[in-house]
């Protein structure tokens, strides 16, 4: 293990300041297939110092993917990824000192131990306008996607999908695993405080990360007897720049989650204009929210969220603005990695609150054609979803966050992020819990 991280860290220093990875992208590999080979690195450059805000954290990424080429319209897709402490530069025993913190939200381990994972494994089979797919994958749903750090959410699914109707496209999918990325742990810890709204509704640290779990070990903590997410999706697209598109997750004894969205777009003058609109409904399907008595869903699931977006493009520059409103007796019960809300920043998701009134405008400016800058504001008010351990926290101020992105993508394959959050928690009071985190992150494709 010494030496695999020796080795790593050896591959990851040649690039660090010349790359990040985009995932999705595959180079293709002569006749042999598409290769993927990424590395991806961050490190935190300052924060608030008081405890709250993570001080500590250096990590790397890897990933390697290699996608065989079609055989009888049949694909097979592997992935490995390995993410570990970079350059032994994190101070895993800052929890000890009042005014530093670990940011767990990079790692897979507690300890920045290094840990390979092969998240995917899958088949794909394609003929005419129909498609087969399972296996371990990236399975980009809107309930199922959400920003990552290092090592990203996995899934186990299968399904099919269909376009053979002009216009519309159909799939019908049965997810039974999920595995927690390095995020994942923010997700439950510093974004969501223990509100189980921000894309996981147990602590992914008290289970474990890359590894796949039952989709009701990764909901309620434990593996119980249910047959997994059937997830039924559908869109629209004969409207020139309109799409619309439904998504039903039925999570069998857990929640029944629908999801819709539409977005449409044309020109004013020399102006583009965008307009978007969502909305989300949940329920419980059973009695496992009741009987896990987690706070906030002692009586089940009772939530909506409505949202709606403008975005306008010019020469060079886009603005936008963005609303969401959540109502029902609950907030919702975000197990699974989603993140549809058009208001979330990088450490706020508090729409999936109960009855919040959110907000959020920005805009971005390219400098030049390989250098842009983003700046967005968003405001959450204050919900009434209690959060944090024990009892509960109530809200006590309007949560708010500021944020600036600068990427920089000095040659083709290689970009560099440097991003600042100003935020500040409903949970703020007689506890500083304020953010104002700057970071670092470069990525590099092979």
């Amino acid at each position: 293990m010494k030496k695999s991280s020796l080795k790593i860290m050896a591959v990851l220093g040649c690039s660090l300041f010349a790359g990040q990875a985009v995932a999705e992208s595959e180079a293709p590999a002569d006749n042999s297939g598409k290769l993927d080979f990424s590395l991806k690195a961050m490190h935190i450059l300052g924060d608030a110092g008081n405890g709250y805000d993570p001080s500590e954290g250096s990590s790397y990424l890897i990933k390697l993917k290699y996608l065989t080429p079609s055989w009888h319209q049949a694909k097979l897709g592997v992935g490995f990824y390995n993410a570990g402490d970079l350059f032994n530069l994190t101070d895993f025993d800052a929890a000890a000192d009042s005014d530093k913190r670990l940011a767990r939200g990079m790692f897979v381990t507690d300890d920045g131990q290094e840990k390979s994972h092969m998240g995917e494994f899958y088949l794909n089979y394609t003929r005419d306008n129909f498609t087969v797919n399972g296996g371990r994958q990236l399975y980009k749903t809107p309930l199922t996607t959400l920003a990552y750090s290092t090592m990203p959410n996995f899934h186990t699914a299968f399904g099919v999908s269909s376009d053979a109707l002009p216009g519309f496209s159909i799939s019908l999918d049965q997810v039974t695993q999920m595995s927690f990325g390095a995020r994942a742990a923010t997700d439950y810890g510093l974004i969501g405080e223990a509100t189980r709204t921000a894309g996981a509704s147990f602590s992914p640290v008290a289970l474990e990360q890359a590894e796949f779990l039952s989709v009701s070990k990764a909901a309620l903590g434990t593996d119980e007897d249910t047959n997994g997410i059937t997830v039924l999706g559908a869109s629209y697209n004969g409207i020139k720049g309109t799409k619309i598109s439904v998504w039903n997750y039925y999570a069998d004894d857990i929640s029944n989650t629908l999801y819709v969205d539409g977005n449409t777009g044309f020109k004013i003058q020399q102006f583009k204009l965008g307009l978007s609109a969502q909305f989300l409904t949940q329920s419980d399907t059973g009695d496992l929210i009741e009987e896990k008595g987690f706070r906030g869903f002692t009586d089940g699931i009772d939530y909506n969220l409505f949202g709606l977006k403008a975005v306008v493009k010019g020469k060079g520059w886009m603005a936008f603005a963005a609303y969401n409103k959540s109502s029902g007796d609950t907030g919702m019960f975000n197990s699974w990695g989603g993140d549809p809300a058009y208001t979330s920043t990088i450490f706020s998701r508090n729409a999936y609150r109960e009855n919040v009134s959110a907000y959020k405008i920005g805009v971005k400016y390219n400098f030049m054609k390989n250098l842009f800058a983003m700046l967005a504001y968003a405001n959450y008010g204050e919900s009434d979803t209690l959060g944090y351990g024990g009892a509960g926290t109530a809200a006590q101020t309007d949560a708010e966050e500021i944020d600036l992105v600068i990427v920089y993508k000095p040659i083709k394959d290689l970009m560099l992020k440097l991003f600042h959050a100003d935020r500040t928690s409903e949970y703020d009071g007689t506890v500083d819990r304020t953010q104002s985190h700057t970071r670092l992150i470069a990525s590099y494709k092979f």
